[in-house]
């Protein structure tokens, strides 16, 4: 890219902002009806989300979720943490960095990288019943029953 003669190049692909999702994409419709259901402020940053997700191949679900059981999408964060972010000590400029900073944390940082969903949300929370908590909001996103644990966990669907 060339800006005022200057050359620049990308260092790594968090250096470059992904396309937006297609505004048809159904995944928008099941969030901001996820976000509404729980009274959630708007704007819900539904098309962040999905692009930070779509960026770092993380859950779209996943933060929305956590948005919701930390802060109340926002309601009760302060500086514009929303996720509850080491332990809501630490703020982001916008929400929408803060969105693209958690999802890259998640799928890249060092106790996230490599485990599975459920592992990640045992390191973000070792709380034992945060990890149901969180796989139940996502359930409720897409209505979808494959991102709750078998039966066997403990966690009724």
């Amino acid at each position: 890219m060339t800006v005022f003669g200057m050359s620049f190049q990308p260092v790594s692909s968090g250096d470059v902002l992904p396309r937006l999702p297609n505004r048809k994409d159904a995944r928008i419709e099941r969030l901001e009806n996820f976000f509404r259901s729980h009274h959630c402020p708007a704007p819900f940053q539904t098309e962040e989300y999905l692009a930070a997700a779509d960026a770092y191949q993380v859950d779209y679900r996943l933060l929305p979720a956590v948005s919701v059981r930390e802060s109340t999408c926002g309601l009760h964060a302060k500086l514009n943490n929303w996720w509850g972010w080491d332990s809501a000590q630490t703020g982001f400029e916008s929400v929408a960095q803060g969105i693209w900073f958690v999802n890259r944390q998640l799928a890249l940082g060092r106790y996230y990288r490599g485990n599975t969903l459920q592992e990640k949300l045992g390191a973000y929370n070792p709380n034992p019943p945060y990890t149901g908590e969180i796989l139940r909001l996502m359930h409720e996103i897409a209505n979808d029953r494959s991102v709750l644990p078998q039966s066997d966990s403990g966690i009724d669907p």
